[in-house]
């Protein structure tokens, strides 16, 4: 295993989650330099049968879902229904600064791992339980799945047409919003123990997380406006999509040069668009003139236009278009990894930047590879 130096070179992690969420926490905690300890049961994490898979093979090491999610990390198995192997973990315990877990509410007491029988030995312990309703609560013991937590916390009710029933954003998106929010609040029980000298539990509810990703619609509903139900504001060009953003943040004098850049200058004197409020309130009647317009260009060539006129616009943009990305490019976002199975593969960085050079990028462990290594010391 390479060298692992980072801002987090000094923090031990231990990684008992699966799937997504806490596992995505822990590879940030890992890409920051903490050594991590994927622990998987002897059939592996579930999101090694999780495609895409490499080639036409669907074998516990060719999931690429599994290696983005544990990257930089150890790995090592227990089945910890088994009390010696549930021993072996519980002294491994002792000597960590994170654990991370997303197993059902009260399973880890009944095998003896919960946090107070962990912490009664490490005091400075950080026990991460990120679970879809949260550790307490009438929904503490139900299943949950992406598509459940963004539907249970409200944010599906924001997104689509106003006419259509709600829609889900793709992918595992909440899954991995919770494991952002997991992560924050680990780093932020570790300054607490470094300020005030002591660990807690840290308590992560997939239902929370997406409940606050849909504030806005909560707001609206308690100041007495109605929630904004799922509305759109894109015009399509001639290779995508665009959102003009014409109807907020457009400074005094700017829609005038819009209507001149569209070729019709006259709308400039039209009420329905002279002021940003009749604009949302015409909204569907701009986006006409604007998709008018726009039909007939490409999507970036639109995008840089308008952002030189200082409205705010954005185009929605393909993977092909990310990885392509001057942005991007000029960021260095994108790192390359040479896998020993999957050969060179293109990750997305951290969505934070530090000072210096402190994400770390190794390859995820294959199942119980580091067996040998980590238990012969517990």
């Amino acid at each position: 295993m390479q060298s692992n130096d980072g801002v987090l070179s000094d923090i031990k992690v231990l990684d008992l989650s699966q799937g997504v969420a806490g596992p995505f926490c822990a590879k940030f905690l890992a890409g920051l330099g903490a050594e991590a300890i994927k622990v998987e049961p002897e059939m592996g994490d579930p999101a090694r049968r999780a495609g895409p898979f490499l080639g036409d093979s669907d074998d516990l090491e060719t999931s690429a879902l599994f290696a983005y999610l544990n990257t930089s990390k150890k790995g090592i198995t227990l089945n910890l229904d088994v009390p010696s192997q549930a021993q072996s973990l519980k002294e491994l315990a002792q000597d960590i600064d994170i654990l991370v877990e997303s197993f059902a509410p009260g399973y880890l007491e009944s095998v003896g791992l919960s946090y107070e029988d962990l912490s009664g030995t490490n005091p400075g312990l950080i026990y991460v339980s990120v679970t879809p309703f949260g550790q307490s609560g009438p929904y503490r013991d139900y299943k949950g799945s992406d598509i459940v937590a963004q539907a249970m916390g409200a944010l599906m009710y924001t997104i689509g047409l106003p006419d259509r029933e709600p829609l889900k954003v793709g992918g595992e998106s909440a899954l991995y919003t919770t494991g952002i929010s997991a992560f924050s609040a680990a780093m932020l029980a570790l300054h607490v123990r470094d300020v005030q000298g002591f660990g807690q539990h840290v308590d992560i509810s997939a239902m929370e997380v997406m409940t606050v990703a849909q504030i806005h619609s909560s707001i609206n509903e308690q100041f007495g406006h109605t929630p904004i139900r799922r509305p759109t504001n894109l015009v399509r060009a001639k290779d995508g999509w665009v959102s003009p953003g014409l109807e907020t943040g457009v400074q005094q004098g700017t829609w005038p040069k819009v209507c001149e850049l569209m070729g019709v200058p006259e709308l400039a004197e039209d009420n329905r668009f002279t002021t940003q409020e009749a604009r949302r309130t015409n909204q569907q009647a701009l986006l006409e003139v604007v998709g008018s317009w726009a039909a007939t260009m490409p999507k970036e060539e639109i995008y840089h236009t308008l952002q030189s006129l200082r409205t705010i616009t954005g185009y929605v943009a393909t993977v092909e278009d990310l990885l392509v990305s001057k942005q991007f490019a000029e960021r260095e976002f994108f790192q390359t990894l040479a896998d020993p199975v999957y050969g060179n593969v293109v990750h997305p960085g951290p969505p934070f930047r530090m000072d210096d050079d402190s994400w770390r990028l190794f390859p995820a462990p294959r199942l119980g590879e580091h067996n040998e290594e980590i238990l012969g010391r517990a």
